[in-house]
């Protein structure tokens, strides 16, 4: 306490007369507020203070009635008197001076637990309503600010009797927004949608909430690696609310809701079986590469989230004809984008504190675990979960990028399927229990002259984007005759036609045959037959035992 008041004193000169000794301590420290009140609103931010030493409390038992006790007593009240004249002082050049004076003598624990706590809380509520009208109408208490030392050293016992008090809620607010790692501004469009977010959209809100843990350890890693913002968290939060199966009316998907043409550009795939833009860690990635992109050609975070909601050519055509770069003076900005910016802004300070806003009621998802196995063949999410001893609801939601159910066909490599933790040992023993015809199969068929995909395709009752893709065909007008295609063909019925054409596709023989049932319909021929499968009508002969008419 003594270098603390020794630092905060030392270069003040006073010309004043001291104060009567006899005045009340608390009285006192009223006093030297009130003092120091001006109602000239001057100053919008405030310099760091140094952080008081923090006296330990004695134990309650011990009395301290020794000489240096009498000498520290002394002392504290010399400082305290010294304190009075340079507010004195400083109420002839800034109200602000004293003021923040008074905030570092209530943080200190000595001069807090000296007070009784009604005139504790009076102090403080003053003091709150003295600081909040010197503030600018979006000033922040930034870390490290007397304020912020003083909001964080208020005793628990009279938070409760302040939670009423406007201006300690605007101040914790205040807060709460200046504690970002990135740009937040507190106006009246932020305080708007803060608002919104606990009344109209509070149901949404709560649920964004609610499936945060999932994702956010994650993606505040990736940032971390990244050496962005990890308060760019959010972003995700406002574009999908943290839902890997979010779609958008602009055909955006994913939590970070890519559209086609972006995902593209970035790596992330999409075809008949996987949509990677719905991978939570390859999207974010991508996200990531894509923000580092935004932030190289705007250098303002506004205008990277902004620009990542309407794209980069429209805000910068937008910005040319504003001449401007502050977001807040854009015009012309799409309806979506302009309440973006506030709505990422909003949820970002909610978070950091949602039982505070009224969310205390939210049931926190578990964060997302998973292991990893290898599967080279197209299978079953159905039959991964009876491996994994899962649900299939369990085994979608661990790998929301697939969009038919199955892992998808691969001619070379192997599919990194997510399952439940712990689980990877049991689900190699299971899966290698697994008979072949429970497995969506790859049939063979050899291109003839006058095949086309689409005809292939509606030959075995699959789609023609899945025989391209099982085969990593970009140009179909490139299939040469002669060429041997795999397509795959589902147990379960899941493609269009399959139990009309090919109800089974067993493994080959020991001459590399595979066997396929074929249903017979009027018209048939051996011949035609045998074409359509790429064999001679000999062939079915021998095989079906069918004798030669």
């Amino acid at each position: 306490m003594a270098v603390f008041m020794d630092r905060l004193f030392q270069n003040v000169q006073m010309r004043v007369s001291l104060p009567n000794p006899g005045v009340p301590y608390c009285s006192l420290l009223l006093t030297l507020l009130l003092s120091g009140c001006s109602t000239t609103k001057q100053v919008a931010t405030f310099p760091e203070a140094e952080a008081p030493a923090q006296a330990k409390r004695p134990p309650a038992s011990v009395v301290d009635s020794s000489a240096a006790g009498t000498e520290r007593r002394r002392a504290n009240g010399e400082r305290l008197r010294r304190a009075r004249e340079t507010l004195d002082e400083a109420h002839r050049n800034s109200g602000a001076i004293s003021v923040e004076r008074v905030c570092i003598l209530l943080t200190d624990s000595t001069v807090t637990r000296s007070l009784p706590p009604a005139r504790h809380l009076e102090l403080l509520s003053a003091t709150l309503k003295r600081y909040r009208e010197m503030l600018t109408p979006s000033a922040l208490v930034l870390p490290g600010s007397v304020m912020a030392r003083l909001l964080d050293a208020i005793p628990d016992s009279l938070v409760p009797h302040l939670r009423d008090n406007v201006h300690y809620k605007d101040l914790y607010v205040r807060k709460l927004a200046g504690s970002a790692d990135l740009p937040v501004d507190y106006n009246a469009e932020v305080v708007k949608t803060i608002r919104y977010f606990q009344t109209t959209a509070r149901k949404a809100f709560k649920a964004w909430l609610s499936r945060s843990p999932l994702y956010t350890p994650m993606i505040r890693n990736a940032l971390r690696e990244a050496g962005l913002p990890q308060d760019l968290v959010y972003k995700a939060m406002i574009e999908s609310g943290f839902n890997p199966r979010a779609y958008s009316r602009a055909r955006a998907a994913g939590i970070w809701q890519f559209v086609r043409g972006t995902a593209r550009l970035y790596g992330l795939k999409n075809n008949h079986y996987i949509d990677e833009r719905r991978d939570p860690e390859k999207s974010t990635r991508a996200a990531i590469r894509h923000i580092q992109h935004l932030y190289g050609l705007f250098g303002d975070w506004r205008l990277v989230i902004a620009a990542y909601n309407c794209g980069q050519g429209r805000l910068d055509r937008i910005i040319k004809r504003s001449g401007t770069t502050n977001f807040w003076k854009l015009k012309g900005l799409p309806r979506e984008t302009r309440r973006h910016v506030p709505r990422f802004m909003a949820a970002l300070i909610i978070s950091r504190d949602p039982e505070w806003f009224g969310f205390d009621d939210v049931v926190y998802q578990a964060p997302r675990e998973f292991d990893v196995v290898s599967i080279s063949e197209c299978v079953s999410l159905r039959i991964t979960a009876e491996c994994a001893g899962t649900t299939y609801k369990r085994m979608r939601s661990l790998n929301p990028e697939l969009r038919r159910g199955y892992t998808p066909p691969l001619v070379h490599g192997s599919y990194e399927l997510r399952i439940p933790v712990g689980t990877s040992e049991r689900f190699k023993a299971r899966y290698a229990r697994i008979p072949a015809s429970r497995k969506a199969q790859m049939a063979e068929h050899r291109v003839r002259r006058g095949d086309t995909p689409s005809g292939i395709a509606r030959e075995y009752g699959v789609s023609t984007r899945a025989v391209l893709e099982a085969n990593n065909i970009t140009n179909p007008r490139r299939i040469r005759v002669g060429t041997l295609l795999k397509i795959p063909i589902f147990p379960n019925g899941d493609s269009r036609r399959t139990e009309r054409t090919l109800a089974r596709a067993a493994a080959p023989d020991a001459d590399g045959h595979r066997s396929v049932t074929h249903r017979v319909r009027k018209g048939d021929t051996l011949w035609g037959i045998g074409r359509r499968y790429g064999v001679t009508p000999n062939q079915i002969r021998s095989w079906n035992n069918v004798r030669k008419h």
